[in-house]
C-alpha cells in the first residue's frame, strides 16, 4: 500500500460502509476518540465473480472531540459493523485557526456522534485478502 495515513482531506474518497469495529478509546484529556477497525480497501473480483476483500487492521482516531454522545443497542453487539461515516456543518472554531465538523458514525446497532476537528486512520498492517469482510483476529 503506498499510504498508510489517510486524513481529512481523504474524507470524501473513504468508505467505511461494513468495516467491523473492534473496540473504541472513550475521549479523556487529550480529547481525541480512538476506534480499531478492519478497513475494507478494495472488494476483489474475478471473471466478473465477487471473491472476497482486501482488509487491514486500521486505527481511525478523531481529534480535538467534544459534544460526545454514543447510543448502542447492548443485546447481540458481536460484532459490531459500521453502516458509515458522515460529516457536516463544517465551521471555524473560535480562535478560528481551525475548523469543526459534526461526525456520526452510524452502526448496525446504534450512533456514536460528536464534534471534531479532523481524523487521521492509520494501518497497523498491510492489507491482506480475506473470503469475509473482517480479519476476525482481535
Amino acid at each position: 500500500m503506498e499510504k498508510e495515513v489517510w486524513a481529512d482531506a481523504d474524507f470524501d474518497v473513504m468508505g467505511w460502509h461494513d468495516c467491523r469495529l473492534y473496540s473504541i478509546s472513550l475521549p479523556t484529556e487529550n480529547f481525541e476518540f480512538k476506534i480499531d477497525i478492519d478497513y475494507i480497501f478494495k472488494l476483489e473480483r474475478r471473471e466478473e465473480r465477487f471473491v472476497g476483500f482486501w482488509v487491514s487492521e486500521c486505527d481511525l482516531t478523531f481529534h480535538h472531540v467534544s459534544d460526545f454522545k454514543i447510543s448502542i443497542q447492548p443485546e447481540n453487539t458481536f460484532p459490531t459493523i459500521i453502516s458509515d461515516i458522515t460529516r457536516k456543518k463544517v465551521r471555524p472554531t473560535p480562535s478560528g485557526k481551525l475548523f469543526v465538523w459534526n461526525y456520526e458514525v452510524e452502526l448496525d446497532k446504534g450512533v456514536i456522534s460528536f464534534s471534531s476537528t479532523g481524523f487521521t486512520q492509520k494501518l497497523r498492517s498491510q492489507p491482506v485478502f480475506s473470503e469475509s469482510q473482517d480479519l476476525n483476529n482481535r
